[in-house]
């Protein structure tokens, strides 16, 4: 499962290849429905998409410094992680089977707690939409896992930083108003919008 590199082709352009061939590869089975009549062939090419991404995030590991003097961003680490999460949890809703749910938590876990959507978001909206996609996700699994806290340190900030105590009451003191907080969302969301 090694990738072989030729010592004439540079280390970013192995990564962007394989980068490539791995976006490639997801687009396609994303488009595949979860009910899909063959199961092996899904579960073939699931695992065929997996191994193509476990070699680019072991490749951008083992050469992480060359490939950020190339210009690799952290934001960009973030969505290989976001994408391998992505493929448990899609893993999941088609079995059923509680181990992706929880390899899905851990690369999203690693992902919120090394903050990789947050450089640059501001200035990039593309990045901005990422980290909330990233964020609907985590949360999600958290659940299904029926997740109300993170590991290694305080839940409350934990959960600030992915943006959900401010929004919906998640921490200390949650269970009494948390409705009003989310009613109080929505209601301030519909006056505006009559505004318009």
């Amino acid at each position: 499962m090694q990738v072989q590199q030729n010592p004439s082709i540079p280390v970013s352009e192995v990564y962007w290849s394989l980068l490539h061939k791995a976006d490639k590869k997801f687009s396609k089975i994303r488009e595949l429905p979860y009910y899909h009549r063959n199961r092996h062939e899904y579960d073939a090419y699931f695992y065929k998409v997996f191994k193509v991404y476990t070699q680019l995030w072991k490749f951008q590991q083992e050469n992480r410094q060359k490939l950020v003097d190339a210009g690799l961003w952290r934001s960009e680490i973030g969505e290989i992680a976001s994408r391998i999460a992505q493929l448990y949890l899609g893993q999941y809703m088609r079995t059923s089977e509680a181990s992706y749910l929880s390899e899905a938590y851990i690369f999203y876990e690693a992902i919120l707690s090394r903050e990789y959507f947050k450089e640059g978001m501001f200035q990039d909206l593309s990045l901005a939409n990422k980290k909330l996609r990233f964020i609907s996700r985590f949360l999600v699994v958290c659940l299904l896992l029926n997740r109300r806290s993170l590991e290694g340190g305080d839940e409350e900030d934990a959960w600030r930083r992915v943006g959900v105590v401010e929004n919906v009451g998640v921490g200390e003191g949650a269970g009494e108003g948390d409705g009003e907080a989310v009613g109080g969302i929505i209601k301030e969301e519909e006056e505006e919008a009559w505004r318009w």
